[in-house]
């Protein structure tokens, strides 16, 4: 009798202890005071996929509140921070994520 169970080329289990899981990314503001954005990489996919849509849209502050912690968020809205430099810091956040994950579109599936 031929065997009926497939054979296991991979499991969830050894995969997760494989995979590096590099820092989330973390801002340093005045006063020893710290920010740290989300850890996309222990978000379930689609929330991460999400995330990155949100940051990728401008990154303005309904994104901050939104995925910060509010203790963050406050922190961040507290220091005060000039426009030119909070668009500096959203490029940043952006190519910390994007140079961990790669820009979308530029995987494997779009190479010819």
């Amino acid at each position: 009798m031929a065997n009926d169970k497939p054979n296991i080329n991979l499991t969830l289990a050894s995969l997760e202890a494989e995979v590096s899981k590099p820092e989330p990314f973390v801002l340093a503001l005045k006063g020893g005071k710290r920010v740290t954005f989300p850890d996309i990489f222990d978000m379930p996919a689609d929330e991460a996929d999400a995330f990155l849509d949100d940051i990728r849209s401008g990154g303005d502050f309904r994104f901050l509140e939104k995925w910060l912690s509010e203790a963050d968020f406050e922190a961040y809205k507290a220091a005060k921070i000039p426009l030119r430099v909070h668009m500096a810091i959203v490029q940043r956040v952006m190519a910390y994520y994007e140079g961990t994950i790669g820009k979308p579109g530029e995987g494997n599936a779009s190479e010819s």
